[in-house]
Order: structure tokens, then sequence, then C-alpha cells
């Protein structure tokens, strides 16, 4: 009898024990999911869900980002590491030399990228002071990928991976004006 005894008590801990770990297990969930839910929510409402999400995921802050102005911060630090590695980017290409057609384009190129660091930087440095400037520079980085992108086609010139920096750019720049735009 005092085996059965011990077995009831043993079993009712132990099912005790299981669902604390259980209740412990889904409070800590539901209490690192909000910054999933703000970037879930902003992502949304971006030209691409997905690569929206991967791109601010690559942030590991993101995860922890519990305001839209720390949000909106990651987003333009993002942007401009993306707009400087682009930028190094097409400068190596120029630097290697290639036909008059593709250097007019590379150096047109060159150009805007500066102009999208500078676009970011200041949207960077205005979100604490003026976010409706903050918005509009970072829109204005995003047409800044566009006149790259339309210096490639009026000169017939096909740079796939500046193409594909260019899309980048785009998104970055939908991603901050989203989040500024409900700031």
């Amino acid at each position: 009898m005092d085996s059965k005894t011990l077995k009831i008590p043993t079993t009712l801990s132990l099912s005790l024990l299981f669902f604390l770990f259980l209740f412990s297990s889904s409070t800590k969930a539901q209490t690192s999911s909000p910054s999933n839910i703000l970037v879930d929510k902003i992502c949304k409402k971006t030209l691409d869900n997905t690569k929206c999400l991967a791109a601010l995921e690559s942030d590991p802050r993101s995860k922890t980002a519990t305001s839209l102005k720390a949000l909106a911060k990651i987003s333009v630090q993002l942007s401009i590491s993306n707009a400087k590695g682009s930028l190094n980017f097409i400068n190596d290409e120029i630097k290697k030399g290639s036909g008059s057609g593709q250097q007019e384009v590379l150096e047109q190129c060159a150009s805007s990228y500066k102009a999208m660091v500078l676009s970011f930087s200041s949207a960077l440095e205005e979100l604490d002071e003026d976010v409706m400037t903050a918005n509009y520079d970072i829109k204005v980085a995003g047409d800044d990928a566009d006149l790259c992108q339309a210096e490639m086609a009026s000169k017939k010139v096909e740079i796939p991976s500046l193409a594909d920096r260019n899309d980048q750019v785009k998104l970055y720049s939908n991603i901050g004006f989203v989040i500024t735009d409900k700031l």
C-alpha cells in the first residue's frame, strides 16, 4: 500500500512538472513573439513579404525590436550597409574596365548609389527629429535605384548582378517607407 501512495504523488508531481514546463514554454513564446508580430505586420504591407522577412531577420535585433522606431532604425541601417556594399561592387567593376557603354552605366550607377547612401544616412539621423523627412529620404533612395536601372535600359547594357542589387535597394526602401509611414 505504501508503494501505491508513493506512485500517486510521483505521477501527480510528474504531471505537475510537465504542466509547468509547458506553461513556461508558452509564456516564453508569447513574450518573444511581439517583435515577430511587428516584423510580420510590416512585411505584409511591403512589395514582397518573403524577401522583407528575410531582409529584416538577417539582423538579429529585429527579433527583439519592440517599437516601430527601433525597427525603422534597424531597417535603415541594413539599407545603408546594403547600398554601401553595392557601391563597392560598382566601384570594383569600374576599376576592372569594360566597354564604354557599360563604363558609362557603371559611373552613373555609382553616382546613384552615392546618393542612396547619403539619403539613407540622412534618414537614419532624421528618425529622431523629423519622421516625415526620413520617410521622404527613404523613398528617394529607392528612386535612385530606378535611375540606375533606367540607365542600364537606355544604354541597352545588362548587368544582372547590378539589376539584382537595384531590386534589393528598392525592397529596403519600401520596407523603410512602410515603417516610417506608420510612425
